[in-house]
């Protein structure tokens, strides 16, 4: 039903003639000694036309943060070979309760606590879903304009939402990676699901990080970077400039352009 894909691949979806390339990086950073982030994407369906990304960031405050994360990205990649149902949002949000469900009861058994943010992007019938629990984020760059989609799970977050500090205020804050939401910590989530209302046009393309990145690298050097032609050079610099800057965290990328066959650059085309 699904392959897992490490490297630049194209999926051609019939309905608009449309291509969906994607990569995934990961890097332990410049500090940590290793890697609670885990990414992959996957394409589903009978004819693969269904496209299925999903990231994880361990909470480095707790115990087995690595263990969460990877519980995390296991589960809903199995699950998502299982069939679709009719309705996109609840089959997400069924898949961070399953992960969930595993992540806590693999706490108790080891008599600790775990945890891990998850972000997930769902394109199916040329619709483009989103889940999310945590601060890891999604962006949309379109027409040079980079927007996060996702609502940051923190205390800040919560602050910033209630027009208590500003988005610069809340960058710099101390508490800014305190989380509110996460997945595994308690029996029971409720992640945010929804379809994006943005009419995506060619060229359009999403972007999961882990705050490894974005605490490192400013919205317009994100929005500069990710607009490079190729799609490796792309994630490559993301994760380079986070590391530049001291890579305190691991740092992680999922990168996923919409676009037509005449846009790809011959050096990353790969029909599927």
């Amino acid at each position: 039903m699904f392959r897992k894909k490490k490297n630049c691949k194209i999926a051609h979806i019939p309905a608009g003639r449309l291509y969906i390339r994607a990569v995934t990086l990961t890097d332990r950073g410049c500090v940590r000694s290793n890697n609670e982030d885990r990414a992959a994407f996957l394409f589903m369906g009978g004819s693969r036309t269904d496209f299925f990304a999903v990231l994880a960031d361990g909470m480095g405050g707790y115990e087995r943060g690595e263990v969460a994360s990877a519980i995390m990205v296991d589960t809903v990649c199995d699950d998502s070979g299982r069939t679709m149902c009719r309705n996109p949002r609840r089959w997400m949000a069924d898949l961070f309760r399953r992960a969930n469900r595993h992540i806590y009861e693999r706490a108790m058994q080891l008599q600790s606590v775990m945890g891990t943010t998850c972000s997930m992007l769902l394109i199916r019938n040329k619709k483009i879903y989103c889940a999310h629990i945590g601060d890891s984020r999604i962006y949309l760059l379109t027409d040079g304009q980079l927007q996060q989609l996702t609502c940051d799970h923190t205390v800040v977050g919560e602050m910033m939402r209630r027009g208590g500090i500003t988005r610069e205020e809340a960058a710099m804050h101390p508490q800014r990676n305190i989380l509110t939401k996460a997945v595994g910590t308690n029996p029971d989530i409720e992640p945010d699901v929804f379809r994006v209302a943005s009419p995506v046009r060619k060229g359009s393309r999403f972007l999961l990080c882990s705050d490894g990145l974005y605490d490192m690298a400013p919205d317009a050097e994100i929005r500069r970077l990710l607009a490079l032609p190729s799609l490796k050079a792309a994630a490559i610099s993301l994760v380079n400039a986070a590391k530049e800057r001291g890579g305190y965290d691991n740092i992680s990328v999922v990168i996923v352009e919409i676009n037509d066959r005449s846009n790809i650059p011959d050096d990353e085309t790969s029909r599927i």
